[in-house]
């Protein structure tokens, strides 16, 4: 890999060209408190684009969020219910669940699973009575 930056030295009468003809002549005086202004609105406008992007992720793990399919163990931890209580909620239907085909696994969407969760006015109530079966 070669090194950016190396030993050699620049050969007599190299000269560096600058962007701009008049900073080279001193012609132009930048005042301190235009560079100021100007370092304001650099910041102000890195600071949009930086929140911009933030909000661009955020949405986008939010809508991958909400569409995961989790197995049973894993909608068992999302709902805070034992493994073997959910699939006795599954056995009832009274839980939004997916399978394949018969004595196959058992699939749950995200977001089925949280609008079960508001439309059920009790599921404290049931989650409980279940465990006590």
């Amino acid at each position: 890999m070669q090194a950016y930056a190396h030993a050699e030295r620049l050969p007599q009468g190299t000269q560096f060209r600058t962007p701009d003809p008049a900073i080279a002549t001193g012609a132009s005086v930048i005042r301190a408190g235009a560079a100021e202004n100007l370092i304001d609105q650099l910041v102000g406008h890195l600071a949009d684009l930086v929140v911009d992007r933030l909000m661009e992720r955020t949405a986008a793990d939010v809508t991958d969020r909400v569409a995961e399919w989790l197995n049973a163990r894993g909608a068992a931890d999302y709902l805070g219910v034992h493994p073997d209580t959910l699939r006795k909620l599954a056995a009832q239907r009274a839980v939004p669940t997916h399978q394949d085909g018969p004595r196959c696994k058992l699939y749950f969407r995200r977001d089925e699973l949280d609008e079960w969760r508001r439309s059920t006015k009790s599921a404290a109530g049931s989650v409980a009575r279940l465990r006590a079966v």
